[in-house]
């Protein structure tokens, strides 16, 4: 059938060109057919490739600072001292947490007003500061003995500047050490490889403006001050006023900075519950062994003892008084001292019906500063025409049950010999009685009670 189609188109020699290329356009056709089907066929078996998606990075969840330290007492978990406030001088900073991987210290840099704590370091505080110019002169001026405080969640740490110190950037370890309690400061984003550091050691100063007890050290910046001893005398112990009584207050002040103090500057006063005050008095500071208030320059690093004396009425209640020193009248930073105020009353039993040979008068009692001795001073006058000859049997110091208290020692000593009409001072010294309720002095037949203010005297 072909043939016949074909045979007269091939059998002329003039349509032969026209059948060899309609031929050859058929095959390109075919050709052609055949590589886009096979592209077809490769596409469908190849599989896609897509771009796998980027992984979300997972966002640090910040832990609680008092989370991740623990601190425990006998299995009791306590809180951890957590920094909140720095404070050099009159400047404050907040503080905030920061990280420290392979010696790079990661702050925010645009943060000037804020300190940076390594979470952590709680015997060693360690805190940064940038290293902008108001910080580094902060830091530069700060000499041996400057006050630089801590406040925390529990309370005020002190600490005291020891050195100034350049350490290398690659020494974060040992800056990092928490072998002794101390504060150290670093200036942080300074060039090169070194950082100024402060080291402060840490106090253990007492707080200004809160009651303390004697003994205790209390921090008023530029000094610190202590109350060793204090005593109470009558007037006529020390012949002043009767009506009067003499608080004398031994302390000593330190001068902890670098600069000298003029400690005729000092203020001192008492007050009593009432909240009544009794200024210092330079002259009764210097009445039975009294040391003096303080005057003239303290040098940096100098301790002085002095005394600070007031006058009291006699019948001031009690039962303690706040002794208050600052280092000027205007500073707001005052040492405040509890003083127990007992003093011994005396009551005599009534006169004696038969003529005494002698008039005794006690003129003062105190327990001696030991606090072992009861001390009676007084006087006998001889009411006799004849010598009084007085010895151990006339004196005695019994308790409520009738024990006796023994005699340590006498002035003058025994035996007596006081000649008719004259009088005789004396000093007799007993065993401390260890009882709350009276007890009774007898010195040529006159007895006496002595007891302390809130118990019977009767």
């Amino acid at each position: 059938m072909l043939n016949a189609l074909l045979g007269p188109v091939w059998n002329d020699p003039r349509g032969r060109p026209l059948l060899l290329v309609s031929g050859l356009a058929l095959m390109g056709i075919c050709a052609l057919s055949c590589f886009i089907l096979a592209l077809i066929l490769i596409s469908e078996r190849t599989p896609s490739v897509v771009p796998a998606p980027t992984p979300e990075v997972a966002e640090e969840t910040a832990v609680p600072i008092t989370d991740t330290i623990v601190i425990r007492v006998n299995e009791t978990v306590q809180p951890p001292p957590i920094p909140e406030r720095l404070n050099i001088g009159s400047k404050s900073y907040r503080i905030s947490p920061m990280r420290v991987q392979n010696a790079r210290w990661e702050y925010d840099p645009q943060a000037q007003q804020m300190a940076f704590w390594v979470p952590g370091t709680l015997v060693n505080y360690v805190i940064g500061l940038h290293a902008s110019p108001e910080n580094r002169e902060i830091l530069s001026a700060l000499s041996r003995g400057d006050l630089i405080t801590l406040d925390t969640n529990l309370g005020v740490q002190r600490y005291r500047v020891a050195e100034q110190a350049t350490l290398r950037n690659d020494e974060v370890a040992a800056l990092l050490e928490q072998n002794s309690p101390r504060l150290t400061l670093v200036l942080l984003g300074e060039g090169g490889d070194q950082r100024q550091v402060v080291i402060a050691a840490f106090t253990d100063e007492s707080t200004p403006n809160q009651l303390t007890a004697v003994g205790t050290l209390i921090n008023l910046g530029d000094a610190q001050v202590r109350a060793i001893n204090h005593r109470l005398l009558t007037g006529t112990s020390v012949g002043l006023d009767a009506e009067k009584s003499y608080l004398l207050v031994d302390f000593e002040v330190t001068n902890v900075v670098t600069r000298i103090l003029d400690a005729s500057q000092f203020f001192s006063e008492l007050a009593d519950p009432t909240g009544a005050i009794f200024p210092v008095s330079r002259q009764i500071s210097t009445i039975a062994g009294g040391r003096g208030f303080t005057q003239g320059a303290l040098q940096p690093g100098e301790t002085i003892t002095a005394t600070a004396g007031f006058e009291l009425p006699i019948t001031l209640a009690g039962p303690n008084l706040e002794w208050r020193f600052a280092l000027d009248d205007a500073s707001p930073y005052v040492a405040k001292v509890a003083i127990p105020y007992r003093p011994i009353i005396l009551a005599p039993t009534p006169t004696p019906t038969s003529q005494p040979s002698a008039e005794v008068t006690i003129l003062n009692v105190q327990i001696s500063p030991e606090g072992t001795e009861l001390r009676v001073v007084g006087s006998v006058r001889n009411l006799t025409s004849q010598f009084l000859s007085g010895s151990l049997r006339d004196v005695s110091l019994s308790g409520p049950e009738g024990q006796q208290y023994p005699l340590n020692s006498s002035l003058p000593a025994f035996p007596w010999s006081i000649t008719p009409g004259e009088s005789l001072v004396f000093q007799l010294s007993f065993a401390r009685p260890q009882t709350s309720q009276a007890v009774i002095f007898t010195l040529f037949g006159q007895s006496y009670r002595i007891c302390e203010p809130g118990q019977p005297c009767e």
